[in-house]
C-alpha cells in the first residue's frame, strides 16, 4: 500500500461533505423529536424499498429455486407492511428503536457485572470499576425503560455523536487528502 494524493475537486468535496454532516449532527441535537421521527420515515421508506424489490424478485426471478423466491416474496411482504406501518405510525418506530436501546444497556450492564465478577484482572480496583459502569448502564436502562423520553434523547445523542465523528472524519480526509492505493508490484515497472 501507498498513499496516494486526492484530487483537489474530490478534496473540496470531503469538506464540504463534512461541514454538512457537522451541521447536520447540529441539528440533531437541537430538535431530536424532527431527526427521530426523519429517522423513522426514512427507515420506513427504506422497508417499502426493500419490500418492493423481494417481492418482484419473487416474483419474477426466474433463475432463483423455488422455495428462494417464496421466501424473498414472504420477507418482502414483511418489510412492505412494517414500511408501511413506519411511514403511516413514525411514533412507534421510534418507541421501538427506544426498547432495543433500553434492551442493549441492559445486555451490557450485566454483561459488565459478569465481567467484574469472572475478570481475573490483577487489579482489583478494574474489576471494580467495570462493575460500577455494570451497574450504572443497568440502572440507566431501567431509566430508558420507565421514561421513554430519556430513551429518545440518547437514540438521538448517539445518532449525533456518529454524525459528529463521521463529519470531522470527513474533514481530516478531505484536509490531508491521502488514500491508500494498493498497487500490483507486478503490473508496475517503475514508480
Amino acid at each position: 500500500m501507498i498513499e496516494k494524493r486526492s484530487p483537489g475537486l474530490l478534496r473540496v468535496l470531503e469538506i464540504f461533505a463534512g461541514v454538512l454532516v457537522l451541521a447536520i449532527a447540529f441539528f440533531v441535537l437541537a430538535d431530536s423529536a424532527f431527526a427521530l421521527t426523519v429517522l423513522a420515515y426514512t427507515l420506513g421508506i427504506g422497508l417499502i424499498i426493500l419490500g418492493l424489490s423481494r417481492i418482484f424478485a419473487g416474483l419474477y426471478g426466474r433463475y432463483f429455486a423455488l422455495w428462494f423466491r417464496e421466501i424473498s416474496a414472504g420477507g418482502g411482504i414483511i418489510a412492505f407492511v412494517l414500511g408501511i406501518i413506519a411511514v403511516i405510525n413514525p411514533q412507534f418506530v421510534i418507541g421501538f428503536l427506544t426498547i432495543l436501546v433500553a434492551l442493549a444497556l441492559l445486555v451490557v450492564g450485566i454483561v459488565e457485572i459478569v465481567a467484574a465478577g469472572f475478570a481475573k484482572h490483577p487489579p482489583v480496583w478494574v474489576r471494580g470499576l467495570i462493575g460500577v459502569v455494570g451497574v450504572l448502564t443497568v440502572i440507566l436502562s431501567v431509566f430508558v425503560i420507565l421514561d421513554t423520553s430519556l430513551g429518545q434523547l440518547s437514540l438521538a445523542v448517539t445518532i449525533a455523536i456518529v454524525l459528529v465523528a463521521v463529519g470531522v472524519r470527513d474533514i481530516a480526509h478531505g484536509i490531508s487528502g491521502h488514500r491508500p492505493v494498493k498497487i500490483d508490484r507486478g503490473v508496475v515497472t517503475k514508480v
